[in-house]
């Protein structure tokens, strides 16, 4: 088994990746450490045996059954929570706090702003183990981060856009539309609300084919070319079949693409429209126009407080004016300003990020306690099915049956192969310091 000074474990690789791959290229060029990047959960499996590592990041931790395996794995190693979601609505705000005593005793948690730090405090944190950092996604849009994507040369060259026309962006987030029915029972297992969850469902259906019908339109202009982005965890065929439910044939100038990142996207086009997505906040900070689309009113357990700095559109000829008008109104400035005042406390959340993760391994900072067996997973049945799991698991390793043959369909989008994962720390290194990378990689 290979030791290791850190596993950086991402869910989505749109949503985390950047991160990770420049974090790791500074902690081996300015700190020496050796970083393997993971997809959880699919190549974490293969990782499992191979790897012991001395710090663990997690994408999110809001209680032990969370991640059981990688405990029963990797227990004695420092875990720091990520936490890719930070930004609530009352619909989801109870499925995503913290509790439990691993989650709130054993693992160090990456806050954003200070009022998630005094949220996470109020669930019994340490204040010792949350760092008050920012979003570093969002230092991404900044120099020199942002040299790293791709210029709207290229990507009109790939994707077979107009570059002349206005590119119309519109990640979409109607993820209540998209979840399964044994997601939704999860849900309510949580403390959702059934009525709010059933609020947040059919507006998100209506919402969805509105949008649909709306970029549709535009595209008709020729003036406009739309690129309609499903959420990371929406397959490509998935959000197809739905705008298929739509609209009959998809006409030219609409380009529905998960190809590329969020942040390739945002810089290269001219305005950003969206639903309640937080990419609406990278697109601010970005400097670019951004809107609401609101074509029904949204239901309360949807509104965040930040959606009220940004203009709404609420009827196709709002969304059509605000689209196909070069103006010089800078819509969401008001939005950027907040964004960069609450959301982003250090200078450069990445380059802090990265000490800060040095300064743990080196001991020059609180760590919290090992978790006992029972703090792990306090569930009696669970951490037997565990013990049974992690024993046929080192027979699988034995015998070289462990290796994955075969990427699971729902996690084709986010899982890159190692050597995919190399180019991208590669291109950072080239990026951040002019040099290519030594002893950083991927399992």
């Amino acid at each position: 088994m290979r030791k290791v000074d850190i596993v950086f474990l991402y869910e989505h690789a749109a949503r985390e990746l950047d991160v990770a791959c420049a974090i790791s290229a500074i902690l081996q060029q300015k700190y020496g450490l050796s970083v393997e990047i993971i997809q959880w959960p699919v190549g974490f499996l293969n990782a499992l045996y191979n790897l012991q590592p001395r710090l663990v990041v997690l994408p999110f931790c809001y209680t032990e059954k969370s991640y059981p395996k990688l405990l029963a794995a990797w227990r004695k190693s420092i875990f720091f929570n990520m936490t890719w979601e930070q930004l609530f609505y009352s619909g989801n705000r109870t499925a995503k706090t913290p509790r439990g005593e691993f989650a709130v005793h054993h693992v160090i948690h990456h806050a954003w702003s200070q009022s998630y730090a005094s949220f996470l405090q109020q669930q019994g944190i340490p204040e010792n183990h949350i760092y008050l950092n920012g979003q570093p996604a969002y230092k991404l849009y900044d120099e020199p981060y942002r040299r790293y994507f791709a210029s709207r040369t290229d990507l009109a060259k790939r994707y077979g856009l107009n570059s002349e026309c206005r590119w119309l962006f519109f990640p979409e987030n109607y993820n209540w539309a998209f979840y399964t029915q044994a997601t939704i029972d999860q849900f309510i297992r949580n403390g959702q609300s059934p009525d709010d969850i059933q609020a947040m469902q059919e507006y998100c259906k209506k919402s969805l084919r509105e949008t649909v019908l709306w970029c549709v339109e535009i595209v008709r202009s020729d003036k406009v070319e739309v690129i309609l982005r499903p959420r990371p965890s929406t397959s490509l065929t998935e959000f197809q079949e739905v705008v298929s439910q739509c609209i009959p044939s998809i006409p030219a100038g609409l380009h529905i693409l998960n190809d590329e990142s969020v942040r390739d996207w945002v810089l290269a086009s001219d305005v950003v429209v969206s639903s309640y997505s937080t990419s609406l906040l990278e697109a601010a900070i970005a400097g670019k126009p951004v809107y609401i689309l609101e074509p029904y009113p949204t239901p309360s357990s949807l509104k965040m407080q930040w959606h009220e700095y940004l203009p709404h559109l609420e009827t196709r000829q709002q969304f059509m004016k605000s689209c196909l008008e070069n103006t010089q109104e800078k819509a969401g400035a008001i939005l950027e300003k907040w964004t960069r005042e609450q959301m982003m406390a250090s200078e450069d959340a990445i380059g802090r990020l990265a000490e800060i993760l040095s300064h743990l391994l080196g001991r020059e900072a609180s760590v919290p306690t090992v978790p006992s067996w029972r703090a792990s997973i306090p569930d009696v049945e669970l951490r037997k099915r565990v013990i049974m799991w992690t024993l046929s698991q080192r027979l699988r390793a034995i015998l070289g049956w462990h290796k994955m043959t075969k990427v699971p369909a729902e996690y084709v989008n986010d899982y890159l192969e190692s050597d995919v994962i190399k180019t991208r720390i590669r291109r950072w290194n080239d990026v951040l310091f002019g040099v290519p990378p030594n002893g950083v990689g991927s399992a």
